[in-house]
């Protein structure tokens, strides 16, 4: 039976095949308890360094004072005439950020703090140029200032060196923001009272002049009052309004009139608007129509020759006749109308002129008066407007307005913000246990690579034939099993770097009993795509006993032909079967008696008297050939003796 074609044209994975990609944890677990000096002294190393990155690093410490722009919706004043905060428009609140960052706010600070003289913000290397842009540049880079989400608040950090100085720069750049946007608040509205004072001045005098001259044409004309409706107006109203409808009327005369003389002309036909108020016109176009359905109806059945076709022709075109002269005589009609009411409308213009030529002869003098009256009352409106707004302008100078306000103020950081000592530490200690696992790793490897360079016969081995290769060879021992394990895994990858094709049969008591294997394969209960694991890192094949319940279903006839098949499918066959002494989970006898070696793997290094014993009884009188090798040895296959 066929387990998998060894054949190394075919080495790599097949569809279907599991793939083990699993890490020797174990392995690495021991790397590392052996080497554990290498790993902490890496920690200790890194952690040194991060320490005196510590101390060298130059601290800096950041101070953080935070303002709030006030909404335009909270004012003192309900109607103010210089409107006063930001509204709903988050985006000024962006512009507000931009304003602290500006010279305006921060050199204030520059001048206030003396920060032309700091070597903090004026180091050596700028000399030469202005200390004050210097120290403006500065100040600018070492100050961050940020929007908390959408809301009105924003934060001014400052980072320094010293901490006190990181706190008071920033409740100084705080303070410079809020007395920039005060002092501007004020400022405009003071610029707007003197401005409404000013005019408030002018209008005044028009006021004045106006109606002094509204009472001196009172005195001139001998006119005590104006109050009441002048001679002629509602005569002037009457015909102004007839004028209006007779403009209508005549203006829908002429449209009615084109519409009718338009169809008329097109269509020799005056519409169906027009024969809706006319009945007359309204019978001819039924029986005009009733004719050409007539027509249609006889030219369909008799033709165009038959006499009856010829005579409903002729009462289409009496029909028509008739239709165009009651269309000729409704445009007569309506040419009437509007000539009509082009005459009424004339009348009405000359009235209207005659009358206002009356009324204005009559009536002049009120007129003018009441010209004059109108004029100092509109002067008199703009002015009151003024005065109230010059009232509210002196209010809202008065109440010294504020458009933001400090909330919180910087407090001297007690650590500082960078280097950050904890995250430093840490990353320390964590860049010095991967490096010294990977060093552990390192040493391990080189360690085995000049084992191998310097690999002699174990001094204790035990030979009873020539060296073998190929085949099947047993590994087992009779202290700890991992070792045996481990010295089977090393064989089977050592014989993979010669670009054998090798299967490693895991059959020890302490191997995976979880997984389908070859006890489920010798049952057909998996097919050997499932059971056989391949490692991606050394295309090495894998295969358990198989569950308990499997593997004491299966006789010993059946394991030797399954292990014949194996034999005959791959270059070399690794088996591990743990301990000597202990169960197993299929009969080691059949394993060791199919064998063309067996490794037994000494626990210190040095063959004692028991694995000598043991050495020569599997050996069966020379029929097998056995080695006793060292624990830390690595033996490949072909090399074992």
């Amino acid at each position: 039976m066929a387990i998998l074609s060894g054949n190394r044209a075919s080495r790599g994975p097949e569809p279907g095949r599991q793939i083990d990609s699993s890490v020797d944890i174990m392995g690495l677990a021991e790397t590392l308890v052996r080497r554990w000096w290498v790993v902490l002294a890496s920690i200790i190393v890194f952690v040194a360094l991060a320490f005196f990155a510590l101390h060298t690093i130059s601290p800096r410490y950041n101070a953080v004072a935070r303002i709030l722009i006030d909404p335009r919706e909270q004012r003192a004043v309900q109607n103010e005439v210089v409107q006063q905060g930001l509204g709903s428009d988050m985006a000024l609140v962006e512009s507000q950020i931009e304003v602290i960052k500006s010279e305006a706010v921060l050199g204030r600070v520059v001048k206030e703090a003396g920060l032309a003289t700091d070597p903090e913000f004026v180091p050596p290397t700028a000399a030469g140029r202005d200390p004050f842009e210097v120290a403006l540049e500065g100040l600018a880079k070492a100050t961050e200032v940020t929007r908390r989400d959408n809301t009105y608040v924003i934060d001014i950090g400052v980072t320094t060196k010293n901490a006190t100085k990181s706190a008071r720069l920033a409740n100084a750049i705080a303070a410079a923001f809020v007395q920039d946007q005060t002092s501007s608040a004020t400022a405009a509205v003071r610029d707007v009272s003197t401005a409404i004072n000013s005019r408030l001045a002018e209008l005044q005098t028009q006021l004045h002049d106006s109606e002094e001259k509204v009472e001196a044409f009172k005195r001139e004309h001998n006119i005590s009052s104006s109050e009441g409706q002048l001679l002629g107006d509602r005569e002037l109203t009457s015909l102004s309004a007839s004028q209006a409808a007779a403009l209508a009327r005549v203006n829908d005369a002429k449209a009615r009139l084109q519409v009718m003389q338009d169809a008329l002309r097109t269509r020799g036909d005056v519409g169906a608007s027009a024969a809706d108020t006319d009945s007359s016109l309204g019978t001819l176009r039924i029986r005009l129509a009733d004719a050409k359905q007539r027509l249609a109806d006889t030219g369909q059945v008799l033709g165009p020759r038959h006499p009856r076709y010829i005579a409903a022709r002729e009462e289409v075109a009496q029909a028509e006749a008739a239709v165009r002269t009651e269309s000729e005589r409704l445009v007569s009609a309506a040419r009437d109308d509007y000539q009509a009411a082009v005459a009424a409308q004339n009348k009405v213009n000359d009235d209207l002129k005659q009358a206002t030529d009356t009324s204005f002869s009559t009536n002049k003098d009120l007129i003018k008066l009441r010209e004059l009256e109108r004029e100092a009352q509109s002067i008199k409106v703009v002015y009151e407007s003024f005065l109230v707004r010059a009232k509210e302008t002196a209010q809202q100078e008065g109440l010294n307005p504020r458009t933001a306000r400090v909330i919180a103020a910087a407090a001297v950081p007690d650590n500082p913000s960078f280097p950050p000592r904890m995250p430093l530490l840490a990353a320390g200690a964590m860049l010095g246990l991967f490096v010294g696992i990977l060093a552990a790793i390192l040493l391990d490897l080189v360690a085995g690579l000049l084992g191998r360079s310097q690999r002699a016969s174990p001094a204790a081995a035990v030979t009873s034939t020539s060296p073998t290769t190929g085949g099947m060879v047993l590994v087992t021992t009779l202290g700890d099993a991992a070792i045996a394990r481990r010295a089977a895994r090393d064989m089977a990858h050592s014989a993979i770097a010669r670009d054998r094709s090798v299967i490693l049969l895991d059959f020890a008591n302490d191997a995976s009993a979880t997984l389908p294997g070859l006890a489920e394969i010798a049952l057909d209960e998996t097919s050997p795509l499932d059971a056989v694991r391949i490692r991606h890192d050394s295309d090495l094949h894998m295969l358990n006993a198989g569950r308990p319940a499997a593997v004491a279903k299966v006789s010993q006839p059946v394991l030797s032909a399954m292990l014949r098949d194996i034999c005959a499918e791959y270059d070399d066959v690794v088996v591990n079967v743990g301990e000597l002494d202990g169960e197993h989970n299929l009969p080691a006898q059949v394993v060791a008696n199919m064998a063309r070696q067996i490794v037994l793997v000494a626990r210190g290094g040095q063959a004692d008297n028991r694995e000598a014993e043991a050495a020569e009884a599997l050996s069966n009188n020379g029929a097998v050939a056995v080695s006793v090798v060292p624990a830390e040895a690595e033996k490949s296959l072909g090399q074992v003796a």
